[in-house]
């Protein structure tokens, strides 16, 4: 049986947002559709600290990662800052029309405007009404972006289009951004009562796509917790370790100074949201996060995209005795998602850690 295949991976990394993607020893496009003679899968993640804060120093040490309940030899991780294809989808259905200012202010704190940042990143502003529209393209002008986003950023008196909209802010990332990472950022209080597309159809979606969904829900009335799906179990099935030969060498990650101030910080209250929000940034590799006061959305925003730009990616190759043993990945028209699971290890050395943001399945096609 030939090891050569097409791989078609699911993406984040949460994320940072969260893709999972092979290394390929060809590509022929700057899409997920790769030919490769490896098996060798990247899961970009995303760690807050116990203080809300981005965690920049975490070796491959401190994660346990497992596919299909099997754990895994990670074989390298890197951190480093990445250039970002931000694409921001703001609400301005008639139920934003107070929050407007505080969106702009929200969606002009994503700027970089360190040295080290100037040039890497772009950005592309849509909107979320009755129906989505291409504010500004793709673009990395940001004091052209700053004069024109006042203008822009209007409110409506129109219903609510959710879904429809991340179905295209998803496809300009897809057709239209320069950087290999892409993100989108919802910023919404919740609600769709006029889209095309449903929420299985946009979690599916999501789910085949690269482009990690962090949405900031805003307003304190949409902080609904029992909405909430239930926690996930801290105890993960199966066991074993990945000790095929042949390894990588791990490469010495490099301590990284990111800038932080005082307010880049995301509380508690604000790792929360409501299910289809959620349902929607778990399929992606995202996250959801909630504004209790309009103040706090540019200071959310400004913490996700640090977070974006300095994210973690580990590699790791799956076990290939395990799968061949049960005939998963190496047969040829394997279709099937690879569920991924990842935790900080130990547990009590990271308490008060949001558990990591990574795309939690990967599809592989022939």
């Amino acid at each position: 049986m030939s090891n050569r295949g097409v791989l078609l991976f699911s993406v984040l990394g949460c994320a940072l947002f969260s893709q999972c993607a092979p290394i390929a020893h060809s590509q022929t496009s700057a899409q997920t559709r790769i030919v490769s003679d490896a098996e060798l899968v990247e899961v970009p993640v995303i760690v807050f600290d116990d203080k809300g804060e981005p965690a920049t120093d975490l070796t491959k040490d401190d994660f346990r990662l497992f596919e299909d309940g099997v754990e895994q030899q990670i074989t390298a991780l890197n951190f480093e800052r990445v250039p970002v294809s931000f694409v921001v989808l703001a609400d301005l259905s008639s139920s934003m029309t107070r929050k407007i200012p505080f969106v702009q202010e929200a969606a002009l704190s994503l700027f970089d405007t360190s040295k080290e940042g100037q040039g890497k990143d772009e950005y592309a502003m849509l909107s979320i009404a009755k129906h989505s529209r291409v504010l500004l393209p793709f673009s990395n002008d940001q004091a052209d972006i700053e004069q024109r986003l006042p203008l822009l950023l209007q409110p409506t008196n129109e219903s609510t289009a959710l879904f429809d909209g991340i179905w295209m802010g998803t496809d300009v990332a897809d057709e239209d951004a320069q950087n290999k990472t892409r993100a989108m950022i919802v910023i919404t209080d919740g609600g769709d009562n006029h889209s095309r597309y449903s929420l299985a159809e946009t979690k599916r979606m999501l789910e085949e796509s690269d482009v990690p969904v962090f949405t900031i829900m805003a307003g304190s009335t949409f902080w609904f917790p029992e909405l909430l799906a239930p926690p996930e179990p801290s105890h993960v099935p199966g066991g074993g370790s990945g000790g095929a030969s042949g390894r990588l060498p791990i490469p010495r990650i490099a301590q990284l100074a990111i800038p932080n101030g005082a307010d880049d910080y995301i509380g508690p209250a604000e790792r929360h949201g409501p299910f289809n929000m959620k349902a929607l940034a778990d399929a992606s590799g995202g996250g959801v996060f909630t504004a209790r006061r309009e103040e706090d959305l540019p200071r959310i925003v400004r913490t996700i995209g640090l977070a974006l730009r300095y994210r973690y990616v580990l590699t790791y190759e799956p076990d290939r005795v395990y799968l061949a043993a049960n005939n998963h990945a190496v047969a040829p028209g394997d279709k099937d998602a690879h569920k991924i699971r990842l935790e900080l290890y130990p547990k009590q050395k990271f308490s008060g850690y949001s558990l990591p943001y990574y795309k939690k399945a990967y599809h592989r096609y022939e």
